[in-house]
């Protein structure tokens, strides 16, 4: 049987009491994961079922005891009162009890699939940290690129005006400048609040607040995976937890479709006993005795109202229904495999373009300011600019977060997905000291 890992690894991380990040969030949520738990509890109840099977297989021992008072009485004597003993030990070992054996293994297989169980619930348990935190960092990217926009904006506003009153812009200019501001003030609301929406969905998985997370750094190095997309799917086929839980259901199903066919032979068991009394029949009193016993029993059964051939129906049904959710699971697998390979493939060369994208944007806006102030580009012109430029920020960032994801995804295809690759992914996060540098020099 194989071993499950162990999850309640004892970590030790230098981890900022401002700022969380991917793996102070794993922390707290390996200890208080809900997922974690239910996952654990229920290979302990395999491992306990499986412990039962085997019990069966296993020599039963029974002693008996009984202490009896007892009075004798004649029709032509006085009664007669005295004490009975009797004592027995019985021993009974299974000599063939095919069932039972074939049981066993089912269960085991069972427990081999908790144990898989358990891993892919902490495989997810990363993937869904990793998953939420970039959507917290989508979240709160898009609020400070829109507060960017709004404060570039504001100052056209300003200049507009200024402009307007000494009649060198137009007043429809200064109302569709007007009109960005509020749009971009009501998009700031929701960016908000969609940003600590976001912070909830990873309070869902540590169980307490998070009110604040590290940035990704922008020029981490986002290395293709390695190999062949074939040779991921082949990994996957062979070591994903998910994939392996739903193969040992297929195999305990296969074996509890013979164990129950096997309800139909003979069972064979060893028993032997002994014992004492000094009474006899009716409880007579008699000479204190010992008498030992051995023998063989065989039990055959010959009619049992079709419970026997209504088990093995039962057996194979699961079987075929397991066998059809491991078919689906390995289309869906091979699915996913592919679409995380081809965007970890492409994320380096995504990337620079979003760079140069940036880079184009913020020289386009530049212009249309000058533009604007010669009089050669509407006002129109310059907030689709000033727009273009924040889409640009916002899909830099996305590039980044995307490798992200895929690369998480590809690893928890692969079954790869540990907290040795998280702390890689944390690695690739900007430190609070960076951040709180950052910000007293802006």
């Amino acid at each position: 049987m194989r071993t499950a890992p162990l999850l309640l690894i004892s970590l030790v991380f230098s981890v900022s009491s401002h700022a969380d990040n991917l793996l102070s969030i794993y922390q707290r949520a390996l200890l208080s994961s809900p997922e974690l738990m239910s996952s654990q509890y229920a290979l302990d109840i395999a491992r306990a079922q499986e412990d039962q099977s085997f019990g069966r297989l296993l020599p039963q021992v029974a002693v008996r005891g009984n202490y009896s008072l007892n009075n004798l009485k004649y029709q032509t004597r006085s009664g007669q009162g005295y004490d009975g003993t009797n004592a027995g030990l019985n021993i009974r070992q299974p000599l063939f009890d095919l069932q039972a054996y074939l049981l066993m293994k089912s269960q085991q297989s069972k427990t081999a699939q908790g144990e898989d169980k358990l891993l892919a619930a902490h495989q997810q348990l990363i993937f869904d940290i990793v998953d939420r935190y970039v959507d917290a960092l989508e979240a709160a990217d898009k609020t400070d690129i829109i507060s960017t926009e709004l404060s570039s904006t504001e100052k056209q506003l300003a200049r507009v005006k200024a402009m307007n009153e000494r009649q060198m812009a137009l007043v429809t200019d200064l109302y569709q400048v007007q009109a960005r501001v509020e749009t971009l003030r009501t998009a700031l609301i929701e960016s908000k609040n969609d940003a600590q929406i976001a912070l909830e969905k990873l309070r869902e998985l540590t169980g307490d607040a998070v009110t604040h997370i590290q940035p990704v750094r922008l020029d981490s190095k986002q290395p293709p995976p390695e190999g062949n997309v074939d040779a991921w799917i082949q990994q996957a086929d062979s070591i994903n937890p998910d994939l392996n839980a739903l193969k040992e259901a297929v195999k305990s199903a296969d074996q509890s479709i013979s164990a129950y066919q096997a309800g139909h032979l003979p069972r064979i068991e060893l028993q032997a006993g002994a014992n004492y009394a000094n009474t006899g029949f009716n409880n007579q009193q008699s000479p204190p005795y010992t008498v030992g016993t051995v023998g063989v029993e065989a039990t055959i059964p010959i009619y049992e109202g079709g419970i026997t051939s209504a088990k093995v129906e039962e057996a194979l049904g699961r079987k075929n229904f397991s066998s059809a959710q491991l078919e689906q699971k390995l289309r869906e697998l091979e699915k996913i495999t592919r679409d995380a390979y081809l965007g970890m493939s492409i994320s380096q060369a995504r990337s620079l373009a979003t760079d140069r994208q940036l880079d184009a944007n913020e020289k386009a806006k530049l212009a249309m300011e000058k533009g604007y102030e010669l009089g050669v580009v509407s006002i129109i012109d310059l907030l689709n600019a000033e727009k273009q430029l924040s889409e640009a920020r916002k899909v830099q960032h996305q590039a980044r977060y995307r490798y992200f994801k895929a690369r998480s995804s590809l690893l928890q295809q692969a079954g790869r997905l540990d907290v040795e690759e998280l702390a890689k992914l944390n690695d690739w996060l900007i430190a609070e000291a960076a951040i709180t540098n950052e910000s007293k020099a802006k």
